[in-house]
């Protein structure tokens, strides 16, 4: 709960005085949303990597390493919540986008 805290704050201070297509602030909103889903919090997980997401993608291209990575974590989120359609949909574009920027036989590309 104090790391969830901490990490609450920090993106509320990022989100003042960064603008909201910053990488920084990206990575925090993805690390508190992986906290959020260890924690079984998984309406605030989705949300929070949902807005990761979206945000990423306005200055990453669709195929960077990191929109797959926040689509690998995000799916986990929905599959922990029951939403099996939503997870595969994910995943699958989590495959997609490690299948164009990794090996075929990349550990990565394999655990999708």
């Amino acid at each position: 709960d104090k790391a969830i805290n901490i990490m609450q704050q920090c993106v509320g201070i990022q989100k003042q005085h960064l603008p909201t297509s910053r990488k920084e602030l990206c990575t925090s909103l993805n690390n508190l949303g992986l906290c959020y889903s260890k924690k079984g919090m998984l309406h605030e997980a989705i949300g929070t990597l949902e807005e990761c997401l979206a945000s990423i993608r306005t200055f990453l291209p669709p195929e960077h390493l990191d929109i797959g990575m926040t689509l690998w974590n995000l799916g986990n989120a929905y599959k922990k919540a029951k939403n099996v359609v939503k997870a595969t949909k994910l995943f699958r574009e989590c495959l997609s986008v490690r299948e164009k920027r990794l090996h075929a036989t990349h550990p990565d590309v394999i655990a999708v």
